[in-house]
């Protein structure tokens, strides 16, 4: 019998307790004698701690479902101003255990990665930021309560951003313009707030980042977020093979789409769209799409099939847009139970398959990694791992799409294929805003406004955005939540996608190979870098010579094909 989400108990972290168990631990790893030793010091720590993180995450899953829920919110004030202290706790038990004499011998022991990990967060964390720590936590939960208060007047009701974003993928054009001024309109009102709580933000960040050493705020956030093994050279390498290769192709791209459109232009509610007539939206209610994504993975594998029936018994996926839940969607572990837990918000679009392959992907990695016992601080790799195990699950479920959307599956492949490579100049532009951010600390409200359509500009010129209000002064980023809230994550999407557009033209030409390669790379979790997983599977990595030119070509002919197949 599965156990439900809603029946699992809680109960608030005892943090001094915690933070006493890590002086012991610390004691312990200065009385050492070894390199094994010291790693069974630090597999006790993580084994005691899973108990904690499990219970933090139920707690942040509870206060997401409901940020009105009174005792859920002041369990996530407790958390925002009593984590750092212990984070800072941590910090001091990794650098005890990198001080000691045996500290070289522990790469022989336990994965190499694991030790960069602890290398890159003894730079980011210590006592000095703790009161920045708790104040960032602080504006983060600060802006998602507004976020998830607002709503927005449409058709006689309130409704909230995720259903708006529904709308803004409606057939009709007239529909998709009103509801983005709706959404700009809306968010003018809290404009000055949105300013505020960033720039509070942007200037604790980059306090933090300088009494750790750092110039700014830039590499500090890359090595926080988990970039281990490459950095900004690298990441602009990628962000200039977007502009060189990915831009022109879309420019074209879009301009063909735009003829068959009827559209003069593409304007930001034209962006999204892609088929005459109006986007291809999944067949059925929710519950018929659950039965689809059920049929879909039982065929695909039997160990997909029957994990995707443990969530569903297990009431771990929620989906219902409703006020006072938090926008967007995520997948988190419940590690002491060993279950995923999927939050979305279905608004009757395409997005919603996406929740249940995006999320799923993830949620299934998070599963295999715990069965195979990956370390914790391992477990499903760096973000752009862990990206990589979701945005492929979606390219590979394009060969089901017939279970989804009926006769019209030719379209909806060609629909989410264009849909992902055009993903790839806006993925960019967030990153490159976010660094040119934190290198100027002091830009005004407006002067960041004016960075980011400067940056639209040149990596999404196909796209206008001048009559939309509160977007065409460059608001556009304001609800792009992780901006706020996870600085620098943005950017694992965009290499992600490059890896998951060769899966999905690889199941193009033979499915079952390119689910084995796929699968392969989810059960070593984040026991290897993104390169390797990358070549192993017979990928380029994102950081490969000519990685994008060479998936620019694929992509530009597997769409041309599609259009000829709809015609």
């Amino acid at each position: 019998m599965v156990k439900k989400i809603s029946d699992y108990k809680y109960e608030r972290v005892d943090l001094k307790k915690a933070a006493e168990y890590y002086d012991g631990a610390i004691a312990k790893v200065k009385n050492a004698k070894s390199a094994k030793e010291l790693a069974d010091i630090r597999e006790d720590v993580n084994a005691y701690f899973v108990k904690f993180v499990t219970q933090i995450n139920l707690a942040m899953i509870r206060h997401s479902l409901d940020v009105k829920d009174e005792f859920y919110s002041a369990e996530q004030d407790y958390y925002d101003e009593n984590l750092p202290a212990l984070s800072a706790k941590s910090t001091e038990f990794n650098r005890a255990l990198m001080s000691s004499p045996y500290a070289d011998g522990l790469s022989d022991i336990i994965n190499s990665i694991i030790v960069d990990n602890i290398k890159a967060n003894l730079r980011v964390m210590d006592e000095r930021i703790v009161d920045d720590c708790i104040e960032e936590n602080k504006l983060i939960t600060e802006y998602d309560k507004l976020l998830a208060s607002l709503t927005y007047p449409w058709k006689g009701k309130n409704v909230t951003l995720s259903q708006m974003h529904g709308f803004c993928k409606d057939a009709d054009r007239a529909v998709r313009k009103e509801a983005f001024s709706v959404i700009g309109e809306t968010l003018a009102t809290v404009g000055d707030k949105l300013d505020d709580i960033y720039d509070r933000m942007v200037k604790v960040r980059d306090s933090m980042a300088k009494k750790m050493g750092f110039k700014n705020f830039v590499e500090m956030g890359d090595l926080r977020i988990g970039h281990i093994g490459y950095g900004r050279n690298d990441i602009a390498v990628f962000r200039e093979s977007v502009l060189r290769d990915v831009v022109p192709a879309l420019t074209k791209l879009k301009s063909e789409l735009s003829v068959r459109l009827g559209l003069d232009k593409v304007h930001l509610y034209d962006n999204d769209n892609y088929i005459p007539g109006g986007n291809i939206d999944p067949q059925g209610n929710a519950e018929q799409l659950f039965a689809a994504a059920q049929e879909i993975y039982d065929d695909m594998d039997s160990k997909l099939g029957a994990f995707f029936r443990d969530m569903c018994s297990a009431q771990a996926i929620d989906y219902v847009a409703r006020e006072g839940k938090m926008g967007g969607g995520y997948a988190e572990m419940l590690f002491d139970f060993s279950q995923p837990f999927i939050f979305a918000n279905f608004n009757g679009t395409m997005d919603d398959v996406g929740v249940l392959t995006h999320e799923f992907g993830h949620a299934y990695a998070f599963s295999r990694a715990a069965a195979n016992n990956v370390d914790i601080d391992l477990f499903v790799g760096g973000m752009e791992t862990a990206e990589t195990h979701s945005m492929s699950m979606e390219a590979l479920c394009n060969s089901y799409n017939r279970y989804f959307y009926g006769d019209r599956a030719v379209e909806a492949t060609y629909q989410q294929i264009f849909d992902a490579f055009n993903f790839l100049p806006y993925g960019v532009t967030v990153d490159y805003f976010q660094q040119l951010v934190y290198e100027n600390p002091d830009l005004t409200p407006k002067g960041r406004r004016e960075l980011w359509l400067k940056l639209e500009s040149e990596f999404r010129p196909y796209v206008d955005m001048c009559d939309i209000p509160f977007i065409n002064v460059g608001g556009r980023w304001q609800y792009q939540k992780h901006i706020y809230e996870s600085p620098f994550y943005y950017i694992d999407y965009c290499l992600s996608t490059c890896l998951a557009l060769q899966f999905g033209e690889l199941a193009a030409v033979d499915f079952k190979d390119a689910l084995k390669r796929y699968l392969n790379l989810v059960e070593a979790g984040g026991t290897k870098s993104i390169v390797d997983l990358a070549h192993e599977a017979g990928l380029k990595s994102p950081f490969d010579d000519g990685a994008l030119k060479e998936v620019c070509k694929k992509i530009e002919k597997h769409l041309t094909a599609l259009q000829e197949e709809i015609k």
